[in-house]
Parts: C-alpha cells; structure tokens; sequence
C-alpha cells in the first residue's frame, strides 16, 4: 500500500507555551492537541485549519535542539497578503522574491527554526 501523505513534522522548540502562542495567534494554526506526557514532558499538536499535516512542538528530542529545524515550506495562495499579515504580526519576514517555481519569502520563530512560505506560479 502506497504512504497516503505525511501526517506530523516535528519542530524542535524550547518553550511550548511561547510557540503555541507564535503559530496561533501569528501563523492562525489552530491547536489540535496540548495533552501532559508524565510530569515534565507535552505533546503539543498545531496546524493550519483544515490541513491533513500538523506540526508536533518537541522539547524532548535530544538531537533536535531548538532552532535546528530549516526550510519547512507552507504554501499560501496570496503571498503579499501573508507577507503583510507576518510583518504586522511582529514576525519581520524576508523580502517576497519570485522565482520560476514561485514566489516565496522566509522567516524564523521564536527559537530560530526557518520556513518558507511560497505562493505557487499561477
């Protein structure tokens, strides 16, 4: 049977609480799931609305300090829109730049990981 499409990417953060807060209130991710794993440890689940792939906030994975994930792409149908929104936001992404696979700028979290966001060519 053929892998249907990619579920959970893992985004290695320091504080849960301060990146929930980054994709919700900056990103308009939703939270799908903020559950305790043991005393110390929780599995933060957050995602675009509607999309089949979520992000999972990790603290506990030892080879994946924060700020070490780059280049994880969200695509968005209105690039300058998104780009406006980001930068009232506080978040300062990069310049929008076109290419001829699409237009695109980058922009970090609060603990340094990368994203792209991209505007497919029409």
């Amino acid at each position: 049977m053929p892998i249907r499409h990619v579920s959970i990417v893992s985004v290695p953060v320091s504080d849960p609480d301060r990146s929930i807060a980054f994709f919700r209130d900056k990103l308009g991710f939703v939270v799908l799931r903020d559950s305790p794993m043991g005393p110390t440890m929780r599995w933060v689940q957050v995602a675009p609305p509607g999309a089949l792939t979520s992000l999972t906030l990790v603290t506990w994975f030892d080879a994946m300090p924060p700020g070490s994930m780059q280049g994880l792409l969200f695509n968005t149908d209105d690039i300058d829109a998104m780009h406006a929104s980001l930068t009232a936001a506080g978040v300062a992404p990069s310049e929008v730049k076109s290419e001829p696979w699409g237009r695109y700028c980058t922009f970090k979290d609060p603990d340094g990981n990368g994203y792209v966001l991209q505007q497919d060519p029409s």
